[in-house]
């Protein structure tokens, strides 16, 4: 009757190792299984590039305008401005004219000089007041017809106006006849004046109604460019809305898988003890028993009952290499970066001859290696990977060759690694290469070589479990690098180059 303990190890044995070698072909990879990206970082990008060309594009556009209604508003009020300095100089124009006429009568009246002031002020103002209005209405031959006629009418009044005064300071009476001829171009100089302050006065109304015009086309314009910026405002926060929701329910979905992997791995660990402890003791006793078999009871057994033992025996031991190879590749796989830290290749590749020395003196193997870096991981994990290569290059080698191993090293640039991608062209990486002169292997196969279980050789050619160079992947992923293998060009053997950040 087996124990229950028993029934559990056997049922492990029967179940769980074949969907546990499934299991690690298929997370040997990078992907998390079953995520489905929610959010697309290329079209995120995009739309972020959109959204900006899109909003300086109008904010360019209402600064043009912008700058153009002001602009135009500017004209407008100009042109409002310019008509009333027209019409205010006209009417100086007249006032000062009184002005003189004013001094003139007062002196004939009282042939007192002082009366003579606003007269003197008035002809040197006058002069200035004629320039002025010829200048500002220069582009509009109309009123500057207009102004020639008024110079020529002002012209003879004071001409009159000085004969007068002439006359008075030497007593000469004034006759009727000339009082009426200077009254005459006075009446010709009110009626051009007039005329000329009805032509701008209709100018002075066109171009106020030209400003309130532009005054509401820029209210409007304001108004429509408000509401334009507005609904892109709102569409473009639409789109940050739906890409931040998106963003949101991928980190929870990833949250989500990266809590199920967290369990999974946490359940894988279990089963890693369990198999570190019970399950290699069943195959512990089925060896002893079966090689006691043979020591204690060979007279008794036939030769197919030994040969049977001998392949119990051995069945035993693949079973228990298989198991420990899981297990590494399990802790492998259990990255933990705060277990990080400095570690000399030199020092672990003088413990791995160590280690191998029986092995490199039965097989009469040589090891050659150029001056090794120091890298930031994981120490034991790096000595299963010198060990897993150099091991490698051991054990498939000719027969009747000795196995030769040659490690290089050098710095590259991460552009020239093949397919690491664009991201890693600027970074420094250790490039450490493995070369041997064992039986290598074809070209198409470079990268099967690496899948957890697969093997390009029968066991009958060559032992193992298919796990070793899964193993020195993983490894090598864990610490954010990479490894390629290659065959050796024209000679027989295998290139394996191992790529870490510098």
């Amino acid at each position: 009757m087996r124990t229950r303990a028993q029934k559990i190890k056997v049922w492990f044995l029967i179940r769980f190792l074949p969907k546990l070698g499934k299991y690690f072909h298929s997370f040997s990879g990078k992907k998390i299984p079953n995520l489905n990206p929610l959010y697309s970082v290329p079209s995120a990008l995009f739309t972020i590039i959109l959204a900006t060309f899109v909003s300086l594009l109008l904010l360019v556009f209402l600064s043009w305008v912008t700058f153009n209604h002001f602009e135009e508003m500017g004209k407008r009020t100009n042109d409002v401005a310019h008509s009333y300095q027209i019409r205010f100089l006209n009417k100086e124009l007249i006032k000062t004219l009184v002005d003189i006429e004013t001094g003139q009568r007062g002196f004939l009246l009282s042939h007192q000089a002082h009366f003579l002031g606003p007269y003197k002020k008035g002809l040197e103002n006058i002069k200035q007041i004629q320039v002025d209005l010829k200048e500002l209405v220069r582009d509009n031959d109309t009123q500057l017809k207009r102004l020639d006629s008024l110079d020529i009418f002002i012209k003879q009044r004071l001409i009159f106006i000085r004969g007068n005064i002439a006359r008075a300071q030497e007593n000469i009476p004034i006759d009727l006849k000339t009082l009426n001829l200077g009254k005459g171009y006075m009446d010709k100089i009110r009626a051009t004046s007039e005329r000329f302050d009805q032509q701008e006065k209709g100018y002075l109304e066109v171009r106020i109604e030209l400003q309130k015009s532009a005054d509401h086309n820029m209210s409007l314009y304001l108004l429509g460019l408000c509401g334009l910026a507005l609904a892109f405002l709102a569409v473009f926060f639409r789109l940050l809305y739906v890409e931040l929701s998106r963003r949101i329910g991928f980190q929870t979905e990833l949250e989500n898988k990266l809590s199920e992997l967290e369990r999974t791995n946490a359940e894988l660990e279990q089963f890693a003890y369990v198999a570190s402890h019970d399950l290699q003791e069943p195959l512990r006793k089925i060896r002893a028993f079966s090689e006691r078999l043979q020591v204690r009871h060979a007279p008794q057994l036939n030769e197919d009952a030994q040969n049977s033992l001998v392949k119990i025996s051995q069945s035993a031991m693949r079973m228990q290499n298989l198991i420990n190879d899981l297990l590494a590749f399990s802790k492998a796989t259990n990255r933990r970066e705060e277990n990080f830290a400095k570690v000399d290749l030199n020092e672990v590749l003088k413990n791995i001859r160590e280690e191998l020395s029986e092995r490199i003196v039965q097989k009469n193997a040589r090891i050659i290696s150029q001056p090794l870096p120091e890298v930031l991981g994981v120490r034991s994990q790096f000595e299963q990977l010198f060990t897993n290569l150099i091991s490698n290059s051991m054990k498939y080698c000719h027969d009747g060759v000795a196995p030769m191993v040659a490690i290089d090293y050098q710095q590259v640039a991460g552009g020239e690694i093949p397919n690491a991608g664009d991201l890693q062209s600027e970074n420094i990486y250790h490039r450490i290469t493995f070369t041997d002169n064992g039986i290598g292997f074809e070209p198409q196969y470079a990268e099967k070589i690496f899948v957890i279980f697969q093997r390009l050789h029968s066991r009958n050619e060559f032992e193992g479990t298919g796990i070793g160079l899964s193993l020195c992947r993983r490894i090598v992923t864990n610490h954010n690098g990479y490894i390629l293998a290659e065959p050796r060009q024209g000679e027989s053997g295998a290139i394996f180059h191992v790529y870490l950040p510098k």
